[in-house]
């Protein structure tokens, strides 16, 4: 069901990941819902009120593929089904939602900082799982903790989204995915 808190949300994330969190106002979300501001402050009665909204809907989007791993056979597909959750934010030139919240990470509220950190530590942890099992099943290595790996991967990921926004750099984002993979491979 599409009510228009979904509908907010929904456009919200396609706007952070565009111009970040302090890239828009309630007027552009208004304009382009073609719903009122007040309308937005029932849902949301401050901007911080949908950064946090916006935070826990993508943490439950992230234990909600976390358990779509389980079905995938092997760390290496689980790896590229992580790299496929940025192939459309490649294509239309977007960055990470998550990373471009943390780049308004000063300007915001402690509880709304707080929920941005949470949801990186949670990407961060489902990465982490997913280079152990690598391990594990002798199929990935690397020299450093899978925590320090995964950080290095999601760098790695996200700034070629940043840099795949430029003509320029387009197909950065897909070859970067593919070194990755070839560089973790046994």
């Amino acid at each position: 069901m599409n009510t228009t808190y979904t509908s907010i949300l929904q456009q919200a994330n396609l706007l952070i990941q565009r111009n970040g969190f302090h890239g828009f106002s309630y007027a552009d979300l208004s304009k382009i819902l073609g719903i009122t501001k007040a309308s937005i402050h029932h849902h949301f009665p401050a901007k911080a009120d949908l950064g946090m909204a916006y935070c826990q809907q993508k943490c439950e989007d992230l234990k909600q593929f976390q358990f779509q791993l389980t079905a995938k056979e092997s760390a290496v597909e689980q790896l590229k089904a992580y790299f496929t959750i940025f192939t459309d934010c490649a294509k239309q030139g977007q960055m990470c939602g998550i990373y471009a919240m943390q780049s308004d990470l000063q300007l915001m509220s402690e509880p709304l900082q707080k929920q941005v950190i949470k949801l990186a530590d949670l990407e961060l942890e489902i990465l982490s799982d997913i280079l152990q099992t690598g391990v594990a099943e002798q199929t990935f290595t690397f020299k450093v903790t899978a925590e320090q790996q995964a950080v290095i991967i999601c760098c790695a990921i996200k700034g070629a989204l940043m840099l795949n926004r430029s003509q320029h750099h387009q197909g950065l984002f897909q070859q970067t995915c593919d070194a990755l993979l070839e560089t973790l491979s046994l």
